[in-house]
């Protein structure tokens, strides 16, 4: 059943059919090799299985691939029976979960979505007597299987947040620059004082 919407495709199919998105320099037999191998992925299908496909289903993974992905954000989203919540605020991150979410987009970020979105959540609990979601950490023997639960993320779930979190990252980075900045500042105001202080003790 080919989807009708991104909803319907989750991280790992997305990061296999993010090479066949560009199309432009392509001869019109690579062009239908192309969708073939779209089928393919789409439809979990070996490429050979593809080529039987009708040309119905091919016309609607090309109407999928023209759609536009999705731009609205879902703060709470459950990955198999797991509720989670986004840190969308920037001063929830801290500097190992920075640094971690970094780490996996500076190699391959497409490849490394599931880590990345993983690290952007937190798995939460509806608690009833304090009327809102809590969060808990997982048992470190858990964390790699959870986080390969995230290849099963939609895209419609986790394109927002990536591009949410790409472009705080760009302005993240002069922040911390200004904040170590102004810290170096600080530390050799604070030096200098000192300093003044100990030659007015030798004056004494």
């Amino acid at each position: 059943m080919i989807p009708k919407d991104w909803s319907g495709i989750n991280i790992k199919q997305f990061v296999q059919l993010y090479p066949t998105f560009k199309i432009g320099d392509m001869t019109n037999t690579e062009i239908i090799d192309n969708k073939i191998k779209q089928l393919s992925i789409i439809k979990g299908i070996s490429l050979k299985e593809a080529e039987l496909c009708t040309t119905i289903e091919a016309n609607k993974v090309k109407l999928l691939m023209e759609t536009e992905l999705p731009t609205r954000i879902r703060k709470h989203f459950k990955i198999n029976g797991i509720t989670y919540r986004f840190n969308i605020n920037a001063n929830e991150l801290d500097s190992s979960g920075y640094v971690g979410i970094m780490n996996s987009i500076k190699d391959d970020p497409i490849r490394n979505m599931h880590a990345t979105m993983f690290n952007l959540a937190t798995p939460v609990k509806y608690s009833w007597l304090r009327a809102k979601f809590i969060p808990y950490e997982f048992k470190p023997s858990e964390v790699e299987e959870r986080m390969e639960d995230f290849k099963r993320m939609p895209i419609n779930i986790a394109y927002p947040i990536g591009v949410f979190f790409l472009n705080l990252s760009k302005n993240l980075i002069p922040v911390t620059e200004d904040y170590l900045r102004e810290s170096l500042m600080k530390m050799n105001q604070e030096l200098k004082e000192t300093k003044e202080d100990l030659l007015s003790m030798d004056g004494q």
